[in-house]
Parts: C-alpha cells; structure tokens; sequence
C-alpha cells in the first residue's frame, strides 16, 4: 500500500508539472493575442475619432461657404477653421478652383502624429425659389393674375409681411405670412396659414457671381447689343461676361448666353429682345431705381435660370411677354405687369401681380433650395 501511494504522488506532481508547461505555453499566446486586440481597438478608436473630428471640420467648412460664398473666391488657400476636438488638432482649408467649385480639405491629427484627412470638391450654385412667389415685406395679386403650377399643389406662396389679394386672383396652392392674409376666402384652393414662421432669404451671392463672370473675361462702358443674328455672349465677337456699366439688348435681338453674366449697371431688354440659355445673370443697379427691365423682351431655356437685380427694381410687362427663369429682387420690387407669362418662381423684397399676368411654379424647380437658402453638391469625398 505504501508503494502504491508513493506511485500515486508521483503521478499527481507529473500532472502538475505537464499542466504548468502548458499554462506557460498557453498564457504568453493568450497575453499576446490580448495586448494585440487592445492595440487594434485602440488603433481603431483612433480612426474613428479622427475621422469623426475631420468630419466636423468639413461640415464647419460647408456653413462658412453656405453663409458667405463670395467670401472665398480669390486664387489662395483660406484658413476656415483651426480647433481642438477628441483630444485632436484639427485644421479646415478652403481654396476656390474655378466655375464655383471649392476644394475643401479637413485634417485631424492625434498627439502621436497619425493623421486623418477628408478632401471633398464641393460645387456652391444660386439657382430656385422653394415657393411659386415669395416676398421680404408685402406681395400684392390683382384680380385677374394666377399662381399655378405644373403639378398640382405645388403653387405657394409666402410673404414674410403681409399678402393682399384681391378678388378675381387665383392661387392654385398654399399661402402663409408673417402678417395678415387678406381675401384669401374666394383666391387660394389650398391651406392659408397666417401668422407662419418666417422664410429665411438668401444671403449677397455677388462676389460669387462676379467672380463666375470675370473667368470669361471684362469689358469697361456701356454694351448696347443689336444684331439680326442670334449673339453669344461671351462668344467671339463680346469676349466678356462681366461688364462695368450698362447692358441694353436692342429690339428683336436674341442674346446666347454661354456663362454666368454680371452688369455693374442696369439691363434692359427691348421689344421682341431675347435671352436664351440656363446661365444666371446678375445686376447691380442702385436703390430705387429699375435695376432690370424686361417688359419688352423675354427669357427662354430648357432649364431655369436666375435673374438678380442687387439694388432695385425688375420690372416684366408686355402683352403675352414669356420669361423662363427665377426673378429675384433681394431689396426692391418685382413688378409683373399686364399678361406676362413667367414660368419658374418670383422673390423680392416686395411683388405686385398685375391683372392677367401668370407665375406657373416649374417642376424642374423642386429639390433645388438655394432660393430661399443655398445648395452645396458634393463633387468628389475621399479619406487619406
């Protein structure tokens, strides 16, 4: 029995000494495998947090261009944004690259060095009205002028004042102000809602749009353009889409227009005059005076441009005038005079409807904001 004892013992601390080999074996493996694991989340954390910290630069950047696009615009490198965030230095860069696209470029970097970048393209455009009409201060419908749209519903309207109808006017979609609706009982199909929050309007897009237009070239005086022939502006013959001064198109013209264009001065369309082509077009007149006058001529495109007087006053009239385009007044009055036919949106500071006249809200304008707002489009979004 006590050999068989001692054999038993001899056996257990062989046991022992087999399972102590392996538990070593074992154990620096498993420690390793730990210290890797802990290592790749902690890489991985890492990541995210410089690419969330990125992230938020590139949004910052986009508010700063959303609220001041002209800001940005010269042939340089703009520092937008430098701050702390997740324990990461972040810096925001914006360069203007030409045609309203901006190169933004947003770098987090750790304490250790390791960096995240985002490099986006992002193109910046003025474009469409979110309402058929819409008003700053007051918007007056006479009898005998319509609000439609090519879809139904879609014909609203908005004054951030008030908004007087009269009897015999029609607006086939909602109405909302700030202030008071008058005769809307017999004039609007849809919802009427007043007093509505107000709409924001957008911002001076001028530096952008000049900048837009002095890539295709300056030109210093008055421009009176009169020709038989259909003139492309710029083409070969006017090699410039900003002018310091006047723009008169004369009686029965057809203008190409081939970029955005900018008028220091006024313009002023003549009898049977035409502008044909989806590029904006941008005047800066002075206050209180008609900045851009059209009641002789028209606007025609497949899409739908944007037509700005900075200063003053549009004025559209003439017998079954037709105007394809967004018309905006940001500080003075938009005047749509007896049977002008527009097909797009109106904006101003104030807007009067004759009798007759007719705003049919386009279909091709929906999803497009900049008007009230802004539209960014992302071009190109990488990860280094």
């Amino acid at each position: 029995m006590k050999l068989l004892k001692n054999s038993e013992s001899g056996q257990a601390l062989v046991m022992a000494l087999i399972l102590l080999a392996l538990g070593s074996l074992l154990i620096v493996p498993g420690l390793n495998l730990s210290t890797t694991s802990l290592r790749y989340h902690q890489l991985i954390e890492g990541n995210t947090l410089e690419s969330y910290s990125a992230d938020s630069g590139m949004q910052y950047a986009l508010t700063k261009l959303y609220n001041n696009p002209g800001g940005y615009t010269e042939e340089q490198d703009y520092l937008i944004a430098s701050f702390d965030l997740n324990d990461r230095s972040v810096n925001v860069t914006a360069h203007y690259e030409s045609g309203g696209i901006y190169k933004i470029t947003s770098t987090a970097t750790s304490d250790n060095g390791r960096s995240t970048t985002i490099e986006s393209y992002i193109n910046l455009s003025a474009g469409a009205f979110a309402y058929a009409v819409a008003a700053k201060t007051s918007l007056t419908i006479t009898s005998g002028a319509t609000v439609n749209a090519t879809e139904l519903g879609g014909a609203n309207i908005h004054s951030n004042g008030n908004i007087t109808l009269a009897s015999g006017a029609l607006v086939e979609g909602n109405a909302s102000a700030v202030g008071t609706i008058s005769g809307w009982e017999t004039t609007v199909t849809g919802e009427v809602k007043f007093p509505s929050p107000p709409v924001d309007f957008p911002g001076d897009y001028s530096e952008l749009y000049k900048v837009l237009a002095q890539e295709h070239g300056s030109h210093v005086g008055n421009v009176t353009l009169d020709s038989k022939n259909p003139i492309d502006l710029p083409g070969d013959d006017h090699p410039y889409a900003y002018i310091q001064g006047n723009l008169t198109i004369w009686t029965n013209t057809i203008v190409r227009v081939n970029s955005t264009i900018y008028v220091t001065g006024t313009l002023t369309m003549k009898s049977g005059s035409r502008l044909d082509g989806q590029q904006n077009i941008f005047a800066e007149g002075t206050a209180g005076g008609t900045t851009i006058d059209i009641t002789g001529g028209g606007v025609t495109s497949t899409l739908i441009p944007v037509v700005i007087a900075k200063n003053g006053n549009i004025s559209c009239g003439g017998s079954n005038q037709i105007i394809n385009a967004v018309v905006y007044a940001p500080n003075g009055t938009v005047t749509l005079g007896s049977n002008v036919r527009l097909y797009g949106a109106v904006g101003g500071n104030t807007v009067n409807m004759g009798s007759g006249s007719l705003v049919t809200y386009s279909a091709l304008l929906h999803g497009r904001q900049d008007l009230p707002g802004g539209e960014l489009t992302t071009i190109a979004y990488s990860y280094k």
